[in-house]
C-alpha cells in the first residue's frame, strides 16, 4: 500500500487520463485565468474609452453649475429682501403722507380762520411763517426715509409704484454682489442690514468667482478667434510670424519651471482695449435710447459701471428694462475681467522676467584688464580705491628739490586689474588695506 503523502508525486509522473482529478485540475485553472482577467479588467482604466458628449458635459457642467447656483443665490437673495424691506416702505410712506396732508390742511384752515376774522395782515404772515417752517421739517424727515419723494405728495401719489419691487430687489443684489454698489436703493431697516452682511458675505466671493470664469472663458475664445486669424493671415501673405513661448528653462535656484506650459499667442494691446471701448460705446447707444439719456452720459455709466466703480448719480429708471440692464452689466464685468487677464498674461509675464534678469545681474562677468569680474566684486573694488585714492591730500607728497616723489610709490604696484579682476582678489584687497607689500596669487 503506498503512503498517502507520495501519491501526489505518483499521480505526476502518470500519463494524463480524463478523470475526476484532472477535471479538477483543469477546472481550477480555468478559475484562476477568469479571476486574472477579472482583475486585469477591473485595474485597465483605457479599455474603454469616454464618448466625446460625455468628455465635453463633464467639463461644460461645473461652468453651467456655476452660472445657475449664481443666479439662484441672486434670484433668492432678491425675494429675501423684497419680504423684508417692503412692508416697511408701505408703512413709512403711508404715515409720512398721512402726516404731511395733516399739517397742509391745518394750515390752510387756520390762516383761513384768521383772515376770515379780520386779524392785522403781520399777524397772518407770522403764522404762515411757523406753518412754511413746519411744512420744510416735515418734508425733510421724510425724504431722509428713502420711502418717499415728491411725487408721492402730488395728488394720486399713493399709488406710485413702491421703491421695493422684486425686480428692483433683483437690481440691487446684483449690483451688491458685484461690488458697484449705485446706492439708490439700500436696505433701512436693522434686519435687512443684517442680512446684506451676511448675504454680501457668501455672495460676493461667489459672483466674482463666476464673472471670473465667464471671463476666462471669452479669453480664451478670443485667444483661439485671433490664433485663427493669424494662421489665416500667414497663409494669405505667406510671411512666417513668430509665436511667443512662455518656456523658460529653470533658473539658477530652481525657483521656476514654465516646462510644462503651453506656447501662447500675444494679443495686442490695442486689440483688447478695442473691445471693451466698443462694448461700452454699444452699451452707451442702447442705454440712451431706452433712458432718455445723451451720449456721453450713456458712455460715462457704462465706464463707471465695467470698472465697478459705481457712483450712483445716474442710474437707469426704466424698470421694464431692468433685466437687460443687469445682462449688460454682467457680461460688461466679464468683459472687462477678460481684458485685465489678457494684458495681466503679458505684462506680468514680462515684469517677471526682468525681476528675474536684475536678480541674475550678480551672475554677470566684466572684462577687465583681460581677467573676467563679477558686477558686485568690481564695484566693490572700485569702491574702496576711491576711497583711498580718489582725493589728494597735501601730506602725501614731498617736496624734493628736482624730482616728485609720492609717498605711496611702494603701493603703486598693488593697482592691478588683473589681480582685482582675478577670483583671489581678496588677496590684494587685503593687501591694499594693511599696506602689506604681500604679492598677490593669481
Amino acid at each position: 500500500m503506498i503512503p498517502l503523502i507520495q501519491m501526489p508525486f505518483v499521480t505526476s509522473h502518470l500519463p494524463y487520463t480524463p478523470g475526476r482529478v484532472g477535471m479538477f485540475a483543469r477546472s481550477m485553472h480555468q478559475h484562476h485565468h477568469m479571476r486574472r482577467r477579472q482583475d486585469q479588467n477591473e485595474n485597465d482604466i483605457t479599455q474603454r474609452p469616454m464618448a466625446t458628449w460625455k468628455s465635453y458635459a463633464r467639463i461644460i457642467l461645473a461652468h453651467v453649475s456655476l452660472i445657475v447656483l449664481s443666479v439662484v443665490y441672486v434670484g433668492f437673495g432678491a425675494f429675501l429682501f423684497y419680504q423684508l424691506e417692503q412692508p416697511n416702505e408701505v408703512e413709512v410712506r403711508a404715515r409720512n403722507i398721512e402726516r404731511f396732508n395733516i399739517h397742509k390742511r391745518q394750515m390752510i384752515d387756520h390762516l383761513w380762520e384768521m383772515r376770515s376774522s379780520g386779524i392785522g395782515q403781520h399777524v397772518v404772515e407770522d403764522m404762515a411763517v411757523k406753518y412754511v417752517d413746519n411744512v420744510t421739517r416735515i418734508l425733510f424727515e421724510a425724504f431722509d426715509t428713502h420711502c418717499i419723494g415728491a411725487k408721492h405728495l402730488r395728488p394720486g401719489g399713493e399709488d406710485e409704484d413702491y421703491n421695493w419691487t422684486y425686480m428692483t430687489a433683483l437690481f440691487f443684489t446684483t449690483t451688491l454682489l458685484t461690488t458697484i454698489g449705485y446706492g439708490n436703493l439700500t436696505p433701512v431697516t436693522g434686519r435687512g442690514k443684517f442680512l446684506c452682511i451676511l448675504y454680501a458675505l457668501f455672495g460676493v466671493p461667489l459672483i466674482l468667482i463666476t464673472v471670473a470664469d465667464i471671463g476666462k472663458f471669452l479669453s480664451e475664445n478670443i485667444v483661439q478667434l485671433y490664433t485663427w486669424y493669424r494662421k489665416l493671415r500667414e497663409k494669405c501673405s505667406k510671411q512666417k510670424y513668430s509665436v511667443i513661448s512662455n518656456k523658460d528653462d529653470k533658473n539658477k535656484e530652481g525657483d521656476l519651471n514654465l516646462d510644462h506650459l503651453e506656447n501662447y499667442i500675444s494679443i495686442p494691446i490695442f486689440l483688447i482695449v478695442a473691445i471693451l471701448l466698443s462694448y461700452i460705446t454699444f452699451g452707451a447707444v442702447v442705454l440712451s435710447m431706452w433712458e432718455g439719456w445723451d451720449f456721453f452720459s450713456g458712455f460715462y455709466f457704462s465706464f463707471i459701471t465695467m470698472t465697478t466703480v459705481g457712483f450712483g448719480d445716474i442710474v437707469p429708471l426704466k424698470r421694464e428694462y431692468y433685466i437687460l440692464d443687469l445682462c449688460y452689466i454682467i457680461i460688461g464685468l466679464s468683459i472687462t475681467t477678460m481684458c485685465i487677464d489678457l494684458v495681466g498674461i503679458q505684462y506680468i509675464r514680462k515684469m517677471h522676467y526682468f525681476g528675474r534678469a536684475i536678480k541674475d545681474a550678480r551672475f554677470a562677468l566684466v572684462n577687465v584688464g583681460g581677467k573676467m569680474v563679477h558686477v558686485p566684486d568690481l564695484m566693490r573694488y572700485a569702491s574702496v580705491l576711491q576711497q583711498k585714492y580718489g582725493q589728494k591730500k597735501t601730506h602725501d607728497t614731498i617736496i624734493v628739490k628736482g624730482a616728485y616723489a609720492p609717498k605711496d610709490l611702494s603701493k603703486i604696484r598693488f593697482i592691478d586689474f588683473g589681480a582685482l579682476a582675478s577670483m583671489e582678489s581678496w588677496q590684494s584687497l587685503w593687501s591694499i588695506l594693511t599696506g602689506r607689500t604681500q604679492e598677490v596669487h593669481v
